[in-house]
């Protein structure tokens, strides 16, 4: 919401220029100007008001309105819907058109919701952009006079809850009207009849000119119809009778506006409860009374003025504003619209506006999209080098662990392989191995306790006995033979002859030594030694 909004309204007759702010006590106004538009031409630059990015108001053959009945659709759809009449009406025209379109705020029995869709072809609305540029302005929007009139009596009007009332701003040329139903717009209309029907009436009966028929018509018209048989002169009846089949076409308007109204409402018992008039044509004299016996109810002066601030304006301002504060209503009301949000918008934008708008909401968010998504590629494209490079790192890493693992895998199997052979290795040999040493103690031994009863018969080295499936050391096994010679027994002999042995120190340590019988197929008696030659446990 804008704090500060400038309004330029251009009429056949004057140009209002009209500056608005939000104070502390509401609205105020702060700046006005009125400038006469000479021929149809303004310079808005006499007024000594900046006007860039000001609202400027459209009235007469410069715009359409339309209503449409739609379905309740969502925003994106109705979008399309209108953007699709829009083109279709732009193509029946045979020009180019911009557009604007709200909702009006009242409900259908039907359920449907009604589109209020003004629309101004792109020549005018240049034509006009020409008159304020040239002031040294610029036009942010073009904002529908009727609608303007609504936002005025909303947001400073006497506004009443439950009447019907007709706000009526009557011009030269063209007349704007708005039905009201407590807060909520039901119907408005633009009209390119005003006043100079009754130039042209008082102009054709005296055949003067226009001008000279618009100073009778301030001078002498009375409409008022308690004036009828009592006018001021023969000259003011008789132009009050010149003119007044041009002056109940205002009235007629009215109530055709009505007739509309409930039709597009579907309201058929629908009336008016008070009429509201601005503008040029509100003053003259005896109009109000004319309105009164014609629509039978209360016509009043709208002004909405009287609930502002305006001790903000300059005394030349505030001079110039007391005079023109019924033509100046529309004004207010294209600047309040700018000033309050939740008022009624319908804005039409000039082609650089729009541009500049879509630029602005579309294509420079757009653009910075675009850039966001770049620069995101990119640094997605930095941290994902970054994070290449790490994992190239760490694949680096784990293939040298990996390769030095492995290294030290096949070095710890082929260690373990040469172990294993040189295990068995050294089992074979030890269990093909002679101990030589052990061998020579046994027959050193043997040779020392031999009696001369025994003899050896036979003395071979082999493996020991089997314990547990596993080959024990080495043994010598030793056959020994005795014969009774000079009296002895043999077997005493033999049984001295191990005793000997056993006990022998030479033996000491070489392993367990057991003595076995043996077959003897003679006399002789033999036994056999078997020497382990292992460690004893």
């Amino acid at each position: 919401m804008a704090s500060r909004a400038t309004a330029v309204d251009i009429g056949s007759h004057s140009a209002k220029v009209l500056v608005a702010q939000v104070g502390k006590h509401g609205v105020s106004v702060t700046g006005f100007a009125g400038l006469p538009t000479g021929e149809g031409s303004v310079s808005l630059s006499e007024a000594g008001i900046s006007i860039k990015n000001s609202v400027c108001g459209l009235a007469g053959r410069d715009m359409t309105l339309r209503y449409s009945q739609v379905p309740p659709t969502p925003d994106w759809q109705l979008r399309n819907l209108m953007d699709l009449e829009i083109q279709d009406l732009a193509q029946q025209s045979g020009g180019s058109l911009s557009a604007d379109y709200n909702l009006l705020p009242i409900e259908d029995e039907s359920g449907s919701d009604t589109v209020l869709l003004a629309l101004a072809k792109d020549d005018a609305l240049e034509r006009l952009q020409d008159v304020v540029t040239g002031g040294g302005g610029t036009v942010s929007a073009f904002v529908p006079n009727c609608t303007a009139l609504y936002n005025a009596y909303l947001k400073c009007g006497p506004v009443d809850a439950d009447a019907v009332v007709a706000l009526v701003n009557i011009g030269h040329e063209t007349m704007d009207l708005a039905i009201v139903r407590g807060t909520d717009l039901m119907f408005v209309r633009n009209l390119t009849s005003g006043t100079k029907g009754l130039d042209e009436a008082i102009a054709s009966h005296f055949n003067v000119s226009a001008r000279k028929a618009e100073v009778l018509k301030k001078d002498l018209l009375d409409l008022d119809p308690a004036s009828r048989g009592n006018y001021k002169s023969g000259q003011a009846e008789k132009v009050t009778m010149a003119a007044m089949s041009a002056a109940t076409s205002i009235p007629a308007a009215i109530n055709s506006s009505l007739s509309f109204c409930k039709a597009q409402t579907k309201i058929a018992d629908l009336r008016i409860d008070k009429v509201l008039i601005c503008g040029g044509g509100a003053r003259l004299r005896g109009l109000r009374g004319l309105l009164r016996e014609n629509l039978r109810c209360p016509v009043e002066l709208f002004d909405p003025f009287a609930n502002l601030d305006l001790s903000a304006l300059s005394p030349d301002d505030a001079e110039q504003l007391q005079q023109m504060r019924h033509e100046a209503v529309v004004a207010l009301g294209l600047a309040v619209g700018m000033l309050d949000d939740t008022l009624y918008s319908l804005e039409i934008l000039p082609e650089a506006v729009r541009k500049k708008q879509r630029f602005q909401q579309r294509t420079i968010f757009n653009i910075l999209a675009g850039i966001v998504v770049v620069a995101l590629w990119f640094l997605e494209m930095d941290h994902g080098k970054k994070q290449m490079l790490a994992n190239e790192g760490f694949a680096n890493r784990a293939t040298r662990l990996i390769a030095s693992t492995t290294r030290t895998h096949n070095e710890a199997e082929e260690l373990v392989q040469q172990n294993d052979e040189r295990r068995e290795l050294i089992a074979y040999l030890k269990k093909r191995a002679l101990p030589l040493h052990g061998v020579l103690r046994v027959q050193r031994s043997v040779v020392k306790h031999l009696p001369p009863q025994l003899w050896v018969e036979k003395l071979e080295v082999g493996g020991g006995r089997t314990r547990g499936g596993v080959d024990s050391a080495p043994q010598v096994k030793v056959d020994v033979a005795a014969k009774e010679l000079n009296g002895v027994d043999p077997l005493v002999v033999l049984v001295e002859f191990s005793n000997k042995f056993k006990a022998d120190p030479a033996m000491t340590g070489i392993g367990e030594v057991v003595m076995t019988d043996r077959a003897s197929p003679d006399s002789a008696k033999r036994v056999g030694f078997t020497v382990d030659l292992g460690e004893k446990n």
